[in-house]
């Protein structure tokens, strides 16, 4: 390559080679390789060996990293300046890719060449130095940032203006700070959901009876309870005084869980009892609320319930089933008797025929109506509690309050289950006389 005073000028214009000597400068020359390169070209391509550098003459050079989720700008550079020094001195593969933002004219300096400038010259080692421990300050930087978002996590006091720089990490540290910020992202959003379905899960709550202030308003011996499978669940339970002196109560489970079931259990439960307090009709007030959720039901949802009207002053049981799980009528001797169940969901069919039944409470008897979270709870072998075992629990237990029977029944499936995962929600009802 010719040596002209404009190219030494050219080359000492770039710090690392500023103290280069008159001799040293000529033999780097004669060994170098003057290139050009037209605007889109690569100079080095990233994971390649790092067989030369390149000092930048003329012309602008971009430098980019790939990552997984593809490249990330690393810098631009202006000539005068010395690329890809760093992996040919310690012979690492390419690291980033270079590029001409434009019309380009480069020394390529071989790796022999440019270990013997740096065996004379301190200059280029001091310039080398200087930009490692600028990437160093900025990686150290960058973990700071991490490790403090980490702690903000674990101490749920996360700033979501942090996720603004961790979408632009170092480029050192690009597929780490990507995964990072979408795992900050996500724990943000399930915070989120977590809150906003605790949240729910306090309005479905409210929305069911207070049993304990119905029990000591009515004078009746009722107790209920409701254990969702999730922080919401598709059960309900209901308990109405009706304008005929008489007391509806019910149980129901929506097809699915979740918030969706839960929705649709709240407004089935609803339509229902705004129907009893207009009429105290139980059949009727369920036909008219099946028929408003079979027109309106573009999620395809369905509940299986089982509604009864009890009369406290003679007994009598008036009562109506929809798909659901026959109640049980446990007589003062341990007898246990069972209603007929039988009938479809309701929203399916706008069209719904409904068939009331008739039964008697007698003093000492208890009416147990429940879901069936109760007698499909499963154990660690796959088996469920069932029904013979809730009507061998019933019919062998001593006498109790409402209360202590479903507390019973409670204690009986969980035992059963063992500590196996809840799939279903459990929903119990029951009433003593």
């Amino acid at each position: 390559m010719k040596d002209s005073p404009e190219l030494r000028a050219a080359i000492r214009a770039a710090s690392a080679f500023r103290d280069l000597s008159d001799a040293n400068l000529a033999h780097l020359i004669e060994a170098a390789e003057l290139r050009s390169f037209e605007a889109g070209a690569i100079l080095m391509l990233q994971g390649e060996p790092s067989d030369c550098a390149m000092l930048i003459l003329k012309g602008d050079v971009t430098v980019t990293a790939d990552s997984a989720r593809g490249p990330i700008p690393v810098s631009t550079l202006h000539a005068p300046a010395l690329v890809g020094e760093l992996g040919s001195l310690a012979q690492l593969p390419r690291n980033a890719t270079a590029r001409a933002a434009s019309p380009v004219t480069a020394l390529s300096i071989g790796r022999t060449e440019l270990s013997e400038v740096a065996r004379v010259s301190p200059s280029l080692l001091i310039d080398v130095i200087g930009r490692m421990g600028e990437r160093i300050r900025r990686v150290n930087s960058a973990i700071g940032l991490y490790t403090h978002a980490l702690a903000a996590l674990a101490n749920h006091e996360f700033d979501p203006s942090l996720l603004d720089e961790l979408r632009h990490p170092l480029p050192d540290l690009a597929d780490f700070g990507q995964t990072f910020g979408r795992m900050a992202n996500e724990i943000i959003l399930r915070r989120q959901r977590d809150d906003e379905m605790a949240s729910a899960a306090v309005i479905q709550r409210a929305l069911l009876p207070r049993v304990r202030e119905f029990a000591a308003e009515s004078g009746l011996d009722v107790w209920a309870a409701m254990t969702p499978a999730r922080d919401v669940g598709g059960d309900f339970f209901d308990l109405v005084r009706l304008a005929d002196g008489r007391v509806a109560l019910g149980v129901g489970d929506v097809c699915g869980k979740g918030v969706p079931a839960a929705l649709f259990m709240g407004i089935t439960r609803t339509l229902i009892r705004i129907n009893l307090r207009e009429t105290p009709d139980l059949p009727g007030a369920i036909i008219k609320a099946n028929a408003y959720l079979a027109n309106n039901n573009a999620g395809q949802q369905f509940a299986t319930l089982l509604y009864a009207a009890f009369d406290p002053r003679s007994g009598a049981i008036e009562y109506c089933s929809c798909g659901h799980l026959p109640g049980l009528i446990r007589r003062a001797g341990g007898a246990i008797e069972t209603l007929s169940g039988g009938g479809l969901p309701v929203g399916l069919f706008e069209q719904l025929k409904m068939k009331a039944c008739g039964a008697a409470i007698r003093p000492g008897d208890l009416l147990f109506l429940y879901t069936d979270g109760v007698t499909e709870a499963e154990d660690a072998g796959a088996r469920q509690f069932g029904e013979d075992r809730l009507v061998d629990l019933l019919a062998h237990g001593d006498p109790a309050d409402a209360a202590h029977w479903i507390a019973r029944v409670d204690a009986a499936v969980r035992a059963f289950a063992k500590g196996q995962p809840q799939f279903d929600d459990i929903t119990c009802l029951a009433l003593g006389r």
